[in-house]
């Protein structure tokens, strides 16, 4: 990730009013953009596999590419890997018209540019309110309340029976295998709102912040059955031992329900696609931050387990029906201040899944969702942090970014 960020903080007229702009550039790589298994891995390798026609389309798969089952539109992107352009903004207003509990106005705005693979391009932006409830205190309480949005994300190419009825070429369950319904491009627009308390348990030692928030998606026509909305809570506790913030340990807890309630209509014998699902999520860190002021390293390891488990009760849905994905989030990253506001950073991720599915004798068709994977990326960062006021040196106000 190489990353350039010019921050500046300008008091506004009076002294009450602090803006705060964070601008910044990345440059990463991901060797499986799409997070697809080895054998799709392989198959895409394959000459000519890249084939694809958006949603609405009216080729058929076998107008695709007659006779050949591997090709017929499974990709629409042509490399598994991929360098990904990020261009970022963060603003912060900080209004003091509390006394001793600035409240804070904040935008992040972030676009995704891929080098090979333009249909994966998004955008995404969250807005957010944080409020102290009191003075600096050993107990202090903060509330934040924030809005994501992701208005156009692209996950893969899918079966889609709508597409299949749209056109009138739904075939019968007993030749599924032989002529399945065509793929298409299964793109979706992403929000999400929550409520965050963060609360000082003991000064500057532990903290406890709780989360409750929920998320929805909405899929074009060709995926109305994946519409879905995704309630989630989470706690986190960070204790510095030290009380010097030189060592920090976090644990945390997610539960996320997704329920699916798009609208789609499927004959029986045909697979009935329910991505319901109940996600345990456990995460742990470890910070170690040292050296004097303008020249100070960090060393952050952050690991999550998480557990997937898929609710449908219709065994008619054999890629859902009973299966339970394994999920570790494994990230690394080491930063540098080399003073004068320049630093150094690199960090490495390692994502992997495994998917169990109960026996499904009778069909041999292979699921399109995500199932196994594993999905590396690797950053690299150079950065540059100027400041303008006094504000910097209040400590972590409401609305700065949580280390």
């Amino acid at each position: 990730m190489l990353v350039l960020v010019i921050s500046g903080q300008h008091p506004a007229v009076g002294a009450d009013v602090d803006w705060d702009t964070h601008l910044a550039l990345s440059e990463r790589y991901d060797d499986n953009i799409t997070q697809l298994s080895q054998k799709d891995l392989d198959r895409l390798a394959a000459p000519g596999t890249g084939l694809s026609f958006g949603c609405g389309s009216l080729a058929t798969d076998k107008e695709i590419v007659a006779g050949d089952p591997v090709r017929r539109g499974r990709f629409a992107i042509t490399t598994p890997d991929d360098y990904i352009s990020i261009p970022q903004l963060a603003t912060v207003v900080r209004a003091g018209w509390l006394d001793g509990r600035p409240t804070a106005f904040g935008l992040d705005a972030s676009a995704y540019r891929y080098s090979e693979n333009a249909i994966k391009d998004h955008a995404s932006y969250r807005f957010f309110i944080a409020q102290p409830l009191q003075q600096k205190s050993a107990h202090r309480t903060t509330i934040e309340v924030s809005y994501n949005a992701v208005p156009y994300d692209y996950l893969r190419n899918l079966r889609s029976l709508r597409a299949a009825l749209d056109i009138s070429a739904l075939p019968c369950p007993a030749c599924f295998d032989a002529l399945p319904p065509p793929r298409r491009e299964a793109t979706y627009h992403k929000s999400a709102g929550q409520i965050r308390v963060d609360q000082e348990i003991v000064r500057k030692r532990l903290r406890l912040a709780v989360t409750a928030g929920r998320e929805d998606r909405n899929y074009n026509p060709c995926f109305d059955e994946r519409d879905s909305r995704m309630p989630f809570r989470e706690a986190e506790f960070t204790w510095d031992p030290l009380g010097t913030e030189r060592l920090r340990v976090r644990a945390i807890y997610r539960r996320e329900d997704l329920h699916a309630h798009g609208d789609l209509f499927v004959p029986d014998g045909f697979n009935k696609n329910d991505i319901s699902s109940r996600r345990d999520i456990f995460g742990g860190e470890v910070r170690f931050h040292w050296g004097r002021a303008h020249h100070m390293r960090t060393i952050r390891l952050h690991y999550e387990d998480e557990t997937r488990d898929y609710g449908t009760t219709d065994p008619n849905d054999v890629f859902h029906f009973g299966r339970i994905d394994k999920r570790r989030h494994t990230t690394l990253t080491a930063r540098m201040d080399r003073g004068k506001g320049w630093s150094l950073a690199a960090s490495g991720e390692r994502d992997i899944n495994r998917s169990s599915f109960p026996a499904t004798p009778g069909s041999t068709f292979d699921p399109d969702d995500t199932t196994d994977f594993t999905e590396n990326v690797v950053q690299f960062g150079i950065g540059y942090d100027f400041e303008f006021g006094s504000s910097g040196s209040a400590g972590r106000l409401p609305g700065a970014p949580r280390e």
